[in-house]
């Protein structure tokens, strides 16, 4: 894998909620496939999300090909497995919860050649949808 390049920008599509995906910073430099997701309430309430999994069960990437196919074969937040006891995340006015994504995890590996691929976040819970800018990612073997 090598570097890729990308600049995010937040494109919300509710009002209470924005998302913001970009690559994630290791000690050796950017991953093609390490990223993180940022989900920030930009409402004037609480925002409440109840968790059976992980904060990122209503999390889908999609995942493209340089021509447009789309590689994603789940939904990503089906990646994660049941906790002991739901939760309820809150989120205060202006307060982010942020946490690492696989940019390729429901892509399946036999799919994952060389090239340049195309990652579109969404997340949905309830009556809130949020997307955040395509991310472009460039993996090499």
């Amino acid at each position: 894998m090598s570097e890729s390049s990308a600049a995010m920008k937040c494109s919300p599509t509710h009002a209470g909620l924005a998302c913001r995906l970009r690559l994630r910073q290791r000690q050796r430099g950017p991953s093609a496939s390490a990223g993180e997701i940022e989900l920030e309430n930009i409402s004037s309430k609480v925002l409440e999300i109840e968790v059976q999994t992980s904060p990122l069960q209503y999390l889908n990437l999609v995942v493209t090909d340089a021509a447009g196919k789309i590689l994603s074969d789940s939904f990503y937040g089906d990646l994660f497995s049941p906790l002991a006891e739901p939760y309820t995340l809150r989120l205060q006015p202006g307060e982010k919860f942020s946490a690492p994504v696989s940019l390729l995890g429901n892509v399946p590996e036999e799919k994952r050649q060389a090239g340049e691929y195309t990652v579109q976040p969404v997340y949905q819970y309830g009556g809130l949808r949020a997307v955040s800018e395509p991310l472009r990612v460039q993996l090499s073997r």
